[in-house]
């Protein structure tokens, strides 16, 4: 017990001081500028969204926005402003703006595919695809920060309700003068969970490392009925909770349409980031005033 004490006791001077050096934050607002890399989960997530058939020819999977969509590692940017609570800044509400792209790493997707002509005769000619998801996200949630009163190391905790506008396009360029997308857009409703620790480096800076667990999807899924997918759209769904869609992004060029059933679909990732706090309302503490002598000196006199 007594070695218990021993090793107990220096801790609470320490936070003792440290919390004498502290200011009164409740009311400012820090921001955080971050970048991270995202990592795709779940049906977000794919090996590829190109398939190659017996015979070397290339074609847009029929897998894509039916199974999964198509997702690879990509990037992330955020800009946080975080309002303080209380007076050491340990209760937090956060308030962020996202974009993540994923598939930021991957090259295009090129080989031979076919054109269908409308005598029913095909040929060959050269193809690149390409292919991105991203998601635009703004959120409210709520961080703690246990030991953000020492202005040196905290850890942080947070959870956020977030806005998300998801969008999808695949493309191909076959020529100089034939090159065309289609386009995916939905908006969806998902939570957040946050955690890392905040190195002071001054009194208005700090490096912050973090990651984060995005549920993207958890609200507002859809089911579009014979919703098209084809070539030349911009307004196609995600259609993330089953449904069926009519499409022409998978067959050779000039070839016709035909139903496809779309499964539910997650649309969850990860994200490793490293980022700056800026305190640009920090306010030290004026130093105590000592004690006036002239009560003393008169009762001497």
């Amino acid at each position: 017990m007594k070695s218990q004490i021993r090793f107990v006791l220096p801790i609470l001077f320490l936070l003792i001081t440290l919390c004498e050096r502290s200011y009164p934050q409740a009311g400012k607002i820090v921001f955080q500028g971050a970048f991270g890399i995202t990592f795709p989960y779940d049906e977000l997530k794919a090996d590829d969204y190109v398939s190659y058939d017996t015979l070397g020819y290339v074609f847009i999977d029929s897998s894509l926005f039916a199974d999964h969509f198509g997702a690879q590692p990509g990037i992330m940017f955020s800009g946080s402003a975080k309002v303080n609570f209380d007076k050491y800044a340990i209760t937090r509400a956060v308030f962020t703006a996202s974009f993540s792209g994923f598939n930021s790493f991957q090259a295009l997707r090129s080989g031979t595919t076919l054109v269908r002509f409308v005598n029913n005769t095909y040929q060959q000619r050269p193809i690149e695809y390409d292919y991105s998801f991203s998601n635009f996200g703004l959120g409210i949630g709520l961080e703690v920060a246990p030991t953000s009163f020492t202005n040196l190391i905290s850890p942080f905790f947070n959870a956020s309700f977030n806005f998300n506008f998801f969008s999808a396009e695949v493309s191909r360029r076959s020529g100089f003068n034939d090159s065309i997308s289609t386009n995916l857009n939905s908006f969806r409703m998902g939570v957040n969970f946050n955690a890392g620790i905040e190195v002071m480096i001054s009194d208005q800076m700090g490096v912050v490392l973090g990651a984060k667990y995005d549920l993207g999807n958890l609200i507002l899924q859809d089911i579009q009925r014979d919703g098209y997918i084809e070539w030349g759209s911009n307004d196609a769904s995600l259609n993330d909770a089953n449904g069926r869609y009519i499409s022409n992004i998978y067959y050779p060029i000039g070839e016709g349409y035909n139903y496809f059933e779309s499964k539910q679909k997650k649309i969850n990732w990860g994200t490793a980031y490293i980022g700056i706090n800026f305190n640009p309302f920090y306010e030290p503490t004026a130093p105590k005033k000592p004690k006036s002598n002239k009560k003393m000196l008169h009762s001497n006199l």
